[in-house]
């Protein structure tokens, strides 16, 4: 009977590990604005292997294209370029796959208004912080 609920609580363990919202460093997302006039900062969640699994599922959306580069393009249909054929890149799923990440990623996630407010230093910091969980 105790090696059941050692099992159990073990489980119970496991579950509380991938749940935790253990917190990691801050990363800076944007200068001082009148709209934000700390700036932003963010925590960034400690990665469990939970968290991992969430982060790397989204990642497959993404195309292996970097946050940075896909940010606000737009669709793009199948291209000819030089006589060779590329397939369709839907930018904006692979922007918005980015975000689900971030959501997770970061402790209190990215409201609209924080999102539309991240500048150029912010853009490289949430593309180093993927390399973390990727």
């Amino acid at each position: 009977m105790n090696e059941l609920k050692d099992q159990v609580q073990e489980q119970a363990d496991d579950q509380s590990l991938d749940q935790s919202l253990n917190i990691g460093s801050e990363v800076v997302l944007a200068a001082e604005s009148e709209e934000f006039p700390t700036g932003i900062q963010k925590r960034i969640k400690i990665g469990t292997i939970g968290l991992l699994r969430q982060v790397r599922s989204k990642a497959a959306g993404a195309q292996g294209m970097r946050f940075s580069f896909a940010v606000g393009r737009p669709k793009m249909e199948v291209q000819m370029i030089q006589g060779e054929e590329y397939p369709p890149v839907d930018f904006p799923a692979i922007e918005a796959a980015y975000r689900d990440m971030f959501n997770l990623i970061l402790v209190d996630g990215l409201s609209d208004a924080e999102y539309e407010a991240i500048d150029m230093n912010g853009l490289e910091e949430l593309d180093k912080v993927l390399d973390r969980f990727l």
